[in-house]
């Protein structure tokens, strides 16, 4: 078997830069048949990928969900295997594989190699106001978030030295500050509903946010998103609900609203914020097609899950 380890190093604000001597070492002592990437640039991860993955068994993320992303976008229309080793600050694919954060118990799941076909998502993205083409199309395999839930995202990127909960919930304070609830039409495969909505999570793992669990019945590969929308609501039913996010049991409260779909419309006359597996695609959008690609790319998981 041929692996291919690409790291980044700035993941977990700079907590996968800082393991690369441990893990070369972990890799060494294995006697693996192996290739190290470090990526260099935003979109490096991708590029390795593809370039690569024809000549490997397995390509590997090392770094969080913005890093799984890039190379599960240079593996999709591929047979090869993606693995993960979780060293961001949110893990939340990780978090639905149950891959420990630990690198080497990460790495034996690795080599242990139980598989599962994940479902895939695509997504585009415009801006409607400026009639442009198509801003963005690109693969996801976590989740999407639109409104709230993406300005959480972003404000959570500017934020040093904190990870996990943490840094998502100091994140969450600043992003109320600042937000305002937009007027969507929504659209989930046939029904259409039109509203103000304080956040939309698209969900294909449970969780997002750092283990926020938004959609905590998805599954990986069951040809189906989990959409969870939230009416506009005050400030006090918002901090009600934050324990009950973490724990995935939100749903109990009337303003939640929670189904699945495989092809999903968003459209807003505001600009609102997107984010992709944790990552802004765009915070001037106002128009977003979602399709499902089933069972789409292998990829490993703990014999937990």
């Amino acid at each position: 078997m041929k692996y291919h380890f690409i790291l980044n190093p700035v993941a977990g604000r700079g907590k996968a830069y800082r393991a690369i001597k441990y893990i070369r070492n972990l890799l060494r002592e294995k006697d693996l048949n192996h290739e190290f990437s470090i990526t260099n640039a935003p979109g490096d991860a991708t590029k390795l990928a593809y370039e690569s993955k024809n000549f490997f068994d397995t390509i590997v993320a090392i770094g969080g969900d913005g890093t799984v992303n890039e190379v599960m976008n240079g593996l999709v229309n591929s047979n090869t295997k993606l693995g993960v080793i979780p060293l961001g600050s949110g893990n939340d694919f990780a978090r639905s594989l149950k891959v420990s954060n630990k690198i080497d118990k990460a790495i034996d799941i690795i080599l242990n190699e139980k598989i599962i076909y994940c479902d895939v998502g695509k997504v585009k993205t415009k801006n409607i106001n400026t009639q442009d083409k198509p801003i963005s199309e690109r693969f996801f395999i976590n989740g999407i978030g639109i409104g709230f839930d993406a300005t959480v995202a972003l404000e959570s990127q500017k934020i040093k030295l904190i990870r996990g909960i943490p840094l998502y919930m100091v994140a969450v304070m600043k992003a109320l500050l600042k937000y305002r609830t937009p007027k969507f039409y929504l659209k989930l495969d046939n029904f259409i509903t039109k509203s103000k909505y304080f956040l939309i999570a698209i969900g294909n793992g449970q969780s997002s946010g750092g283990g926020f669990k938004l959609t905590p019945e998805a599954k990986l590969n069951d040809s189906k998103f989990d959409v969870c929308y939230v009416e506009d609501i005050g400030l006090l039913k918002i901090f009600k609900m934050l324990p009950s996010s973490i724990k995935g049991t939100h749903k109990r409260f009337k303003e939640v609203h929670y189904t699945k779909a495989e092809n999903i419309e968003v459209t807003s006359q505001n600009n609102f914020v997107v984010h992709v597996d944790g990552e802004i695609i765009g915070t001037q959008v106002n128009s977003i097609e979602i399709s499902l690609i089933p069972k789409k790319l292998k990829v490993i998981y703990s014999s937990e899950y």
